[in-house]
């Protein structure tokens, strides 16, 4: 299915279809039942419906628990505490004071707390059957709960796997975009650049993460998606954009007048295939890496090649390092996506600093 942008006017108006056709089923369903407050269902299916299957999967589990722990409570305070008004108001503050509290430790409890209300204080008055009475608005909720769940996953379900999938399609062809830009300032006798030219950019590559647990966590357990090879795709993103700010970092810190690269043939056809590499990853593609695996070794060669004729040593040691800075990100990007094409193996490169250190 296509995915459609979730600030959309159409991921909106499917979102209230959606939440209508959950409320009404959930109403129906509770009349069907002959349950005596079916808005209480028709109510939980407002409250559980999310633009995203995970965000509704989450919201579901999260006041199904809740309810059943907040049940537990009503049901527990109904048989302890005799129905005098004292002893109504002592059981009602000492359930929901309890469950206020564990919210420390888990969100859900405020849910039960809720539940707790609506069972206890509903049930009040019901000479009998009140415990039946209070269990029925559980079973309210949860038709709510389930209809929720149901139209989420099967009507134009909008996945957070499929977000994910187009937002990394965009960021690793921008990344591409500002690795050619890095080079270009860098052999054009390193012109520094904003300081914040990336900031957008990680910021977006970090919000990967969240949609990512979201995939792992609740929409892995109702569609099959190649998790490994997605979450794949985020590490190397993630991986890429460290090395992106540490090039900038580098560029940046110039001291004096820039000089010119002798290597820049080499440069130019490693980012080249680096590039290559970075748009095919983002379209779903296997990347080449003998393209890239040829092109790092061009460069590690030519590079020996004039530390050997002593070209290094017209540097001075801060240019020079800010050379191999450079170079050393330039290189480890690089590498990381040889690592992705070949399914996170690492891709058996020389080590830091290898041949490629520079001579004293």
């Amino acid at each position: 299915m296509t995915h459609i942008d979730p600030d959309s006017t159409t991921a909106h108006v499917r979102h209230g279809v959606k939440t209508g056709l959950a409320s009404v089923a959930a109403f129906a369903a509770a009349q069907a039942l002959d349950l005596q407050f079916g808005y209480w269902a028709a109510l939980s299916a407002v409250i559980v419906m999310q633009l995203s299957v995970a965000d509704s999967v989450q919201m579901c589990w999260y006041r199904l628990s809740g309810t059943a722990i907040g049940a537990l409570f009503a049901v527990v305070a109904i048989l302890a505490f005799p129905q005098t008004p004292a002893m109504t108001y002592l059981a009602l503050f000492l359930s929901v004071a309890f469950c206020a509290y564990m919210t420390r430790y888990n969100a859900r409890y405020r849910m039960a707390a809720i539940t707790t209300c609506i069972v206890f204080l509903a049930s009040l008055g019901q000479q009998e059957g009140r415990l039946l009475f209070g269990l029925e608005r559980v079973l309210e909720i949860a038709i709510g709960v389930g209809c929720a769940f149901a139209v989420s996953v099967l009507l134009w379900p909008q996945r957070a796997g499929d977000e994910l999938q187009q937002r990394l399609r965009g960021q690793f062809t921008r990344g591409a975009e500002l690795y050619g830009t890095l080079l270009d300032a860098f052999l054009r006798r390193q012109s520094g650049l904003d300081p914040a030219l990336l900031d957008g950019f990680a910021a977006a590559v970090a919000a990967n993460r969240g949609l990512l647990q979201k995939v792992l966590r609740h929409e892995r357990l109702f569609y099959r998606d190649d998790t490994r090879a997605l979450g794949l795709k985020v590490d190397t993103l993630d991986s890429c954009a460290r090395h992106l700010r540490a090039m900038l970092h580098s560029l940046n810190d110039s001291q004096g007048q820039g000089y010119d690269i002798l290597m820049e043939p080499e440069l130019r056809t490693l980012a080249a295939a680096t590039q290559e590499a970075m748009h095919a990853i983002g379209q779903g593609l296997p990347p080449r890496p003998e393209a890239l695996d040829a092109a790092l070794a061009a460069a590690e060669t030519r590079l020996g090649e004039l530390r050997d004729q002593g070209a290094t040593r017209r540097f001075h040691l801060h240019k020079l390092m800010q050379f191999f800075s450079f170079f050393h990100c330039l290189r480890f990007l690089g590498c990381d996506l040889l690592r992705h094409a070949r399914g996170g193996e690492a891709p058996g490169a020389p080590a830091p600093g290898g041949d490629t250190a520079p001579q004293g």
